[in-house]
């Protein structure tokens, strides 16, 4: 899968940052020019571009109570076989420039593949993933990966 992103600071996610980081960790990824979310962080949140604009959601579901898929992740084959189309799924593109699994970074040219979900006034982006290459596989020992936009890993 990919349980980590890098992507880029942009000012126009600036009081999105500052709701979901520390000042430590605003400071640290300005010094660094990026900022790294992780699945396991207390609040996990994703970049996404929807409908030409830029934001910042949380990363998936872990509440069991809220009425949507407990996990981080779209299977493309999920998708595909319409498992999701009760939530109405957007696509959007996350704008990562790295992905993480099991300790081991790697580089996305042009973002990964997502979904936008909605629940009333919930909004959750969910990264999607497809059966691993044997490339990703090999380097990650995972047999998911994410879905990357003109890009095989």
């Amino acid at each position: 899968m990919c349980g980590g992103v890098r992507f880029q600071l942009d000012g126009a996610l600036a009081e999105q940052l500052r709701e979901a980081y520390s000042p430590e960790q605003l400071r640290e990824a300005q010094e660094a020019g990026s900022i790294v979310s992780v699945f396991w962080q207390p609040r996990p949140v994703l970049p996404a571009i929807v409908e030409g604009h830029l934001g910042l959601y949380d990363w998936g579901n872990r509440e069991k109570d809220l009425k949507l898929p407990q996990t981080g992740w779209a299977r493309l084959e999920s998708l595909e076989a319409g498992k999701w189309n009760y939530l109405h799924p957007q696509e959007v593109l996350i704008p990562a420039t790295q992905g993480l699994e099991k300790k081991v970074w790697f580089d996305i040219e042009q973002g990964i593949r997502g979904y936008l979900v909605r629940r009333g006034d919930i909004a959750r982006v969910y990264m999607l993933t497809e059966a691993a290459s044997e490339a990703y596989r090999a380097r990650t020992g995972h047999d998911r990966m994410p879905v990357l936009l003109g890009q095989t890993l």
